[in-house]
């Protein structure tokens, strides 16, 4: 007895962790969102690039050390032809066979380049800091949103599922009546064309069902998403309205990084202006080397040299420069019309779906009392036929009419949810808690 009982209690566990691992919450799809999404990894990859270039423009101000090893395997010296005394005579130019050098060199003066090269580096890291906040906004409110659209998919298509049996049963209760003679073919005909059209409607569902779990997936940065989803559609209250309604967009954070942008896009252009700028630089040189013999280890035969001064460099003419000058400054231009374009764009987007959340609320609170109507009706409709006073016909339409209304009740909702979650993303800010 002990074992079945032991046996008894290892299924159900097994069982129950079957079904565990066979569904997912929204809260969990949500941290594996933050951790697998391929968008926020690309944005995390941007903002390492940029602050490794930020890290690049530091060599303006540091000095560049390198090294050389220099070993003639043969050769052949030029020779310089002297008058000694008379005689002439022709020395031969005589080249160290073995080099090791170390050269310095310090930027002094650039025109401030490399000082506003940095500046427009560290703006770029705060961009990419601002688009990694974005990234992370967008994915989880885009989590939220297909993760509803998905529960409203599957609501639907239990609405639909059924309409269909009601619809089923009546189809046999219409040719029961047919052959007692007490319906027509109407009737009939009339049940089969409302039956078709709620097989459509479990299609169309099914169709949204799985469309809503292959974003899902792609969000998740996976080729499926096949698990249950544990969850209800919230219902949106009205006063969700009136927070939102003194909402702005101007703290976005994709606007933020956009500006940030424009400022690293300003200092590039003054960097690049430099290019007319006479530069100062100064730089060393130590040789150790062996001009003796050929052998590459024979200390005693080495010896050593340096030299450290000022260099200056004017670029008179350059065209490369000045090409790279002109496009900095376009690229400011480009930034700053992106700007433009995404602030007028978030304006409008801010204003439409104030609108429309405000509509699906009304749609959803009027269906609400619709449903407690046909709920009513439908019940009236069979209390009616069972004492004699109501027909088949008028309880199909009672019952298809609150499948409708449940359906509407649905769409309503799940509106009022993409409404609100695409107002979320016209501003930037968490309105409601999904929780």
């Amino acid at each position: 007895m002990k074992i079945v009982i032991s046996f008894v209690w290892l299924l159900t566990f097994w069982v129950c962790g079957q079904a565990q691992a066979g569904s997912v919450s929204l809260q969990k799809l949500i941290s594996e969102a933050m951790t697998q999404s391929l968008q926020l990894q690309k944005t995390e990859a941007a903002y390492d690039e940029a602050s490794w270039k930020k890290t690049e423009t530091l060599q303006g101000f540091l000095p560049t050390l390198t090294g050389q090893v220099n070993y003639l395997t043969n050769k052949k010296y030029m020779l310089v032809d002297v008058n000694l005394g008379g005689s002439p005579a022709s020395i031969a130019q005589v080249i160290p066979t073995t080099l090791y050098s170390l050269n310095a060199n310090l930027s002094l003066f650039d025109g401030f380049a490399s000082t506003n090269r940095l500046r427009s580096a560290s703006h770029n890291q705060k961009s990419a800091e601002y688009e990694i906040e974005w990234a992370r906004f967008s994915v989880e409110r885009n989590i939220i949103l297909q993760f509803y659209k998905a529960v409203a998919a599957k609501a639907l298509k239990d609405v639909a599922d059924q309409n269909l049996k009601s619809l089923n049963d009546h189809f046999k209760d219409a040719q029961a009546l047919k052959k007692a003679g007490m319906s027509t073919n109407y009737d009939v005909l009339r049940v089969q064309v409302q039956a078709s059209e709620a097989e459509s409607e479990i299609l169309n569902a099914q169709n949204n069902l799985d469309a809503a779990l292959m974003k899902l997936a792609e969000i998740l940065g996976q080729e499926t998403e096949s698990r249950e989803l544990i969850g209800k559609l919230p219902e949106i209250g009205i006063d969700i309205v009136q927070k939102a309604s003194g909402l702005k967009s101007d703290d976005r954070a994709d606007l933020k990084a956009l500006r940030e942008r424009r400022s690293a896009a300003d200092f590039l252009d003054d960097s690049t202006g430099t290019y007319w700028v006479p530069k100062i630089a100064a730089f060393g040189q130590y040789q150790y080397y062996n001009n003796i013999n050929d052998s590459f280890s024979d200390k005693d035969k080495f010896r050593e040299a340096y030299l450290v001064g000022l260099n200056l460099t004017w670029n008179l003419f350059d065209l490369g420069a000045l090409a790279k000058s002109k496009q900095s400054s376009a690229q400011y231009i480009q930034v700053q019309k992106s700007i433009q374009i995404t602030e007028l764009k978030a304006k409008q987007e801010l204003d439409f779906w104030k609108k429309r959340l405000n509509y699906f609320i009304a749609v959803y609170q009027a269906r609400r009392a619709d449903i407690n109507r046909s709920t009513e009706a439908v019940r009236l409709a069979k209390e009616g036929r069972r004492a004699g006073v109501r027909t088949n016909t008028e309880q199909l339409d009672a019952e298809v009419d609150l499948a409708r209304v449940r359906a509407h009740q649905v769409n309503a909702q799940i509106g009022a949810l993409e409404a609100l979650i695409n107002l979320e993303l016209a501003t930037g800010q968490a309105l409601y808690n999904f929780n």
